[in-house]
C-alpha cells in the first residue's frame, strides 16, 4: 500500500515513482495534476517522447481489455511507454484490475483524477496494491510556489529580478494551470533576454487573483445572487484572504460613490468614469453599476463592508462566512430592481 504523503511528493517525483508501474495522480488542482502526470510521463520515456500515449478514461472503460493490450505492447523504437489516462465519468476498475495482478514490464500507467475521498473505488483499489501508488496534488503556497517558479524560469534559461519575482508570485494565483499560462506568455515576451524585470511582468502578466475578484465584485454590485457564493469560494480557495476580498468590494463602493456624486453634479457616467482612469475593460460593468446604486445604497454598502471586514479580523475562523454574507447583503439590495 503506497499512498504518497504531500510532504514526500518531491522525492517521489524524483525517483520514487520508478518502483510503481501504475500511479494515480489526483487532487483539487487540475492544472497541477495534469502537470505532474506530464512530468512523470516524460521521466518514464526519457527522450523517446513518441512513447507517451494519451487516452480518455471513458474510452478505456468502454473497452477494458484495450488497456492491457496497450500496456503489454512493445514500443516501436524500444523503451518504456507511458500511458496517460484522464478519467471520465465511468469506472476504470475493470480495466486496471488485471494489470494489478500482472503488472506491465515495459509501460507505466498514469491515471489523472480530480479531488476524491479515500473511499473512492479506484483510489481505494490502488492504495491496497503493492504495485501501485497514489499521489495527491494540492495547490502550492508560499515557499513551495516560489521554488516551483524559480525552477520553471531556470529550466527556460531565465533569471527573475527580485521585484519581478514578487510581482509574479502575487499575480499568478495558486492554480497551476492558470499560472503556467501566464508564465508562458511572459517567457515568450522576454525571448532574447536572460533577465526578466518588473516592467516585463507588468507588461504581460494578468493578475489572476484580481480578475477572479472582479468577477465576484461584478456579481455583487449587479445583484447576481446565483454566482456570488461559488465565485467567492473559488477566489478564497485560491488563497485570497476574506478581508482582502472585502477590500476590493469597499474600493469599488467608494469608486461608485464618487462617480454617482459627480453624476449628481451634472457629469455623465462615462465622463466620470474616464476621469477616474478606469481600465476600458471595466467601463461597461461600472456604467451598469452606477445605474443600480444611488448615494444612500452605497453609504449603507460601505457600512456593511466595513463591519464585515472588522469581523473577519476579530474572528478569522468565520472570515469566509462573514465575507460571503456581506456580499450577499449588498447584492440583495439591487437584485429586486
Amino acid at each position: 500500500m503506497v499512498a504518497v504523503a504531500p510532504k514526500d511528493n518531491v522525492s517521489f517525483l524524483k525517483d520514487g515513482f520508478l518502483r510503481y508501474p501504475i500511479i494515480l495522480i489526483f487532487g483539487p488542482d487540475d492544472g497541477l495534476v495534469s502537470e505532474t502526470a506530464e512530468a512523470l510521463a516524460k521521466k518514464t520515456v526519457g527522450t523517446e517522447l513518441s512513447n507517451i500515449l494519451r487516452f480518455d478514461g471513458d474510452e478505456i472503460a468502454n473497452d477494458p481489455l484495450r488497456l492491457s493490450d496497450e500496456a503489454n505492447a512493445i514500443a516501436m523504437f524500444g523503451g518504456i511507454r507511458a500511458i496517460r489516462i484522464k478519467m471520465g465519468g465511468k469506472s476504470l476498475v475493470p480495466a486496471l484490475e488485471p494489470l494489478l495482478s500482472q503488472p506491465p514490464q515495459d509501460a507505466r500507467i498514469l491515471v489523472e483524477l480530480g479531488d476524491v475521498k479515500k473511499n473512492h473505488a479506484l483510489r481505494a483499489l490502488l492504495e491496497k496494491s503493492p504495485v501501485a501508488a497514489t499521489l495527491v496534488c494540492y495547490a502550492e503556497e508560499g515557499r513551495n510556489l516560489g521554488e516551483w517558479l524559480d525552477g520553471v524560469a531556470r529550466d527556460k534559461g531565465f533569471t527573475l529580478q527580485r521585484d519581478a519575482r514578487q510581482a509574479l508570485l502575487s499575480a499568478i494565483g495558486l492554480d497551476r494551470k492558470r499560472s503556467r499560462s501566464e508564465i508562458e506568455k511572459l517567457f515568450l515576451y522576454s525571448h532574447g533576454n536572460s533577465t526578466i524585470t518588473l516592467e516585463d511582468v507588468e507588461a504581460v502578466v494578468t493578475d489572476a487573483a484580481v480578475l477572479s475578484a472582479d468577477t465576484v465584485i461584478d456579481a455583487t454590485f449587479q445583484g447576481n445572487l446565483g454566482i456570488i457564493e461559488s465565485e467567492a469560494r473559488r477566489v478564497l480557495a485560491d488563497g485570497m484572504d476574506p478581508s482582502v476580498l472585502l477590500g476590493f468590494a469597499l474600493r469599488h463602493a467608494l469608486l461608485l460613490l464618487s462617480i454617482v456624486d459627480q453624476m449628481m453634479e451634472g457629469r455623465s457616467a462615462i465622463e466620470s468614469i474616464k476621469a477616474h482612469h478606469i481600465h476600458w475593460k471595466r467601463e461597461r460593468s461600472v456604467v451598469d453599476h452606477t445605474g443600480r446604486w444611488n448615494d444612500q445604497r452605497l453609504q449603507r454598502a460601505i457600512q456593511i463592508i466595513s463591519e464585515a471586514t472588522l469581523g473577519t479580523r476579530r474572528t478569522p475562523s468565520l472570515g469566509e462566512a462573514l465575507a460571503i454574507r456581506a456580499l450577499w447583503s449588498l447584492a440583495l439590495a439591487v437584485s429586486r430592481r
